[in-house]
Parts: C-alpha cells; sequence; structure tokens
C-alpha cells in the first residue's frame, strides 16, 4: 500500500491545483505553501492548517507537470496509511503526525502540534484505520 485510501465516508470533490517541480504518486498528501503559492507534497510538520488547501494525489504528476489533481480530504470519512512502526491497538484516538507524505509516524504518544491524523483501529501490522483531525475555527 501506498499512501492514503480512503476506505468509507462520502465522495469527496476533486480540484486541480498548482504545483511546481513536484514529483507526486497517487495516494500521496499535498499541502498548501503560503509562501509559494503553490501545493507541495506535505512533510512531517504539515499542521492541519496546511492541510487545508492540499488534499490527496489522484492523477501521479512528474516535475514538468503544472498541475495536480487533488481529492478533498473528507473529515469524518476513514482512510487506510502505512505506518513507520508496527501498529498498537493502544494508539486508537491518538494524533499523529507524519512521516511523510505517504506514512504515519505512530510514536504512540498523543501530537498536539503536528497531529494531522487520528488512528480509530488497526487494520495489520503496518496499515492503521483512522481519520483526518479537523481544524477547530
Amino acid at each position: 500500500m501506498a499512501g492514503f485510501k480512503r476506505v468509507s465516508g462520502k465522495d469527496s470533490e476533486t480540484k486541480s491545483r498548482v504545483i511546481s517541480s513536484q514529483t507526486l504518486a497517487i495516494g500521496d498528501l499535498c499541502m498548501a505553501s503560503r509562501t509559494a503559492g503553490t501545493v507541495v507534497v506535505a512533510t512531517s510538520s504539515a499542521t492541519v492548517s496546511l492541510l487545508q488547501g492540499g488534499g490527496i494525489v489522484t492523477k501521479a504528476a512528474t516535475s514538468s507537470d503544472t498541475s495536480v489533481l487533488l481529492e478533498d480530504i473528507v473529515y469524518g470519512a476513514t482512510y487506510h496509511i502505512l505506518a513507520n512502526a508496527a501498529t498498537n491497538v493502544a494508539h486508537n484516538y491518538m494524533r499523529m503526525a507524519l512521516t511523510d507524505a505517504r506514512t504515519i509516524n505512530n510514536s504512540g504518544t498523543d501530537d498536539a502540534t503536528n497531529g494531522v491524523f487520528m488512528q480509530t483501529a488497526v487494520i495489520s501490522s503496518t496499515i492503521i484505520a483512522g481519520e483526518f483531525v479537523r481544524a477547530l475555527t
């Protein structure tokens, strides 16, 4: 499995977003770059607010492309994602930061700063199910 995959919840809109010199695969998570005026591949420093304007890649893009097609994040929908360590049901309902655009850091510590994804179930020894954390505005 590579990247985020929505497995339940309502269908989401897709949108075309501007990119610059980004190579992206289906399932990669993208975030807004407020300084570059584009979306970029999400990193471990992603925050809930930076995911607004981003989404999940639905069609691969190469560094020569100027746009990418993204699926909106559906809050409350269930997604599957690869974990960077052995999965553990004791981590359910913890907010987790990204390791990279395709992997969650399931360190066993609730991350209130960069926790963008909340684990709700263990699917296998390497895959968890969960939801994106909604911004409190």
